[in-house]
């Protein structure tokens, strides 16, 4: 372990502090940061609606399963008529203004810090910023197939295209700053007044840059590229050809290579991987993929619900053909990978507060731990954070496909029952993947197997997130 830790320190840490000091990247960080607010305020809203007060609840679940009633029975009455009926919709509705504008507080934030670090005015780059993100077409979002209920991409949605703009916008209106295309007001005109002034022919130039940019992608869709494909038409409809924004261009064609490959362990490593790796660089993974996932794995999942109520127990690798059940459906991940969320964070937390000796990341772990054990991990990922965090993007893609693996060849090898119960995805570690294969033993072992093999992998980058912090405090 210590020679492992010292490569990692010999390595790594000098790499991570380059990253780190990079002053784009410190803006990125630092928004981060300023963004757990609203980030912890909407995961602990997510996490008790989701657990207990909504009609669906994980707790409501629970109920029903043990009396052997329907969850409508259960749900419609009492407790959770009430809850569902009064209090439900109060913390749903902290959605909207929480975790539903990530991107949109990211790409003002962003901006904002850059200005600061510039020596610019701070507020109105970060409104110019905004004002460019929205001009791409983040209000605009008819997705057909992922996440269909979510109607732009001021959320976790747009997070990769808001930290872009984030850094584009600031980029250009600072270069018309600098060369002085200002409008000059005399001495005696308010300063509020005068810098409103100051930012008008640089803001301006800056949107309508982001406005060219948009037409020019619309443009091309419509009258270049004749076949805009299967993916895009699938998602969007032919209909939205003529109106197409950079989200939607992202959102379609990250997840296009994937259509092709069925269920096996190549595809099942592929997705495991991207996930947490588009998750580090701000991009929500298990949304991005969800086009790939949702129509195979979820219908692999739906397919074992209807044969288990038949009967079958039995499972194959080509299910569809033998009317057999699938070795992995959409809920094995939240069965036995997604231990806290994405790229398995429950066990970082746990080795966070076990070991951690930076005094910030252990706060940030002891409040991410109640929502990470009930997979929401937000706060973890936006807190520590994970996003960009040099040092922990190792462990945090290395971790999910191994786990997969582990797993996947498990069930195959009749240690680990198949998923035949749809769970909700708020249920903890282990008790999910015990109700999900209907309290098979073998299934609980591996969630539990995995978990502790996630807090090894995750172990000595603490160690070096440790020496890391010690060496910058000395520094």
């Amino acid at each position: 372990m210590e020679g492992l830790i010292q490569f990692f320190e010999d390595k790594l840490v000098p790499i991570a502090a380059k990253i780190g000091n990079q002053r784009h990247l410190v803006a990125i960080r630092d928004a981060f940061a300023a963004l757990m607010p609203l980030v912890m305020a909407g995961a602990i809203a997510l996490l008790l609606n989701n657990v207990v007060f909504s009609s669906g609840s994980l707790l409501a679940d629970m109920i029903a399963r043990i009396t052997g009633s329907e969850l409508a029975a259960i749900s419609g009455s009492g407790f959770f008529k009430f809850t569902s009926t009064y209090i439900s919709p109060i913390l749903g509705a902290m959605d909207a203004g929480t975790l539903s504008i990530v991107g949109l507080g990211l790409a003002f934030t962003i901006a904002y810090l850059r200005g600061i670090a510039e020596n610019q005015d701070a507020l109105i780059t970060g409104l110019i910023s905004t004002g460019s993100f929205i001009i791409l077409g983040a209000l605009s979002r008819a997705n057909l197939t992922v996440a269909g209920w979510v109607g732009n991409y001021i959320g976790s949605q747009g997070v990769f295209v808001a930290l872009l703009v984030g850094l584009i916008a600031p980029a250009i209106y600072f270069a018309i700053v600098n060369k002085d295309w200002t409008i000059k007001m005399p001495d005696t005109v308010p300063t509020a007044v005068a810098r409103g002034f100051t930012g008008i022919i640089p803001g301006m130039i800056t949107l309508f840059f982001f406005a060219f940019v948009k037409f020019v992608v619309a443009y091309a869709m419509r009258e270049i590229i004749v076949n805009p494909g299967a993916a895009f038409i699938g998602m969007f409809g032919e209909e939205a050809i003529g109106n197409v924004s950079i989200f939607m261009i992202f959102e379609a064609y990250i997840s296009a290579p994937f259509l092709n490959f069925s269920q096996g362990p190549l595809l099942i490593v592929i997705i495991s991987t991207l996930i947490p790796l588009l998750w580090f660089f701000g991009l929500h993974g298990a949304n991005m993929l969800a086009a790939v996932m949702s129509p195979i794995y979820g219908q692999l999942g739906n397919h074992n619900l209807d044969l288990f109520k038949n009967g079958v127990t039995e499972a194959s690798a080509t299910p569809l053909d033998s009317n057999t059940l699938a070795y992995w459906v959409s809920g094995s991940w939240d069965a036995y990978v997604f231990h806290g969320g994405s790229g398995a964070t429950l066990s970082l937390i746990a080795a966070i507060l076990l070991f951690s000796k930076v005094r910030d990341q252990r706060e940030v772990a002891r409040l991410s731990l109640a929502p990470g054990i009930f997979m929401i991990n937000e706060p973890i990922l936006f807190g520590v954070p994970i996003v960009l965090n040099p040092i922990y993007i190792i462990p945090f893609v290395l971790n999910q496909p191994i786990l997969a693996m582990i797993a996947y060849y498990a069930t195959r090898l009749g240690i680990a029952g198949p998923i035949v119960n749809s769970v909700p995805w708020t249920t903890p570690p282990v008790l999910n993947a015990l109700l999900a294969t209907n309290f098979s033993l073998g299934s609980g072992l591996i969630a539990l197997l995995n978990l502790g093999i996630a807090f090894v992998i995750y172990l000595p980058f603490v160690f070096v997130a440790n020496r890391a912090n010690a060496t910058d405090e000395i520094a």
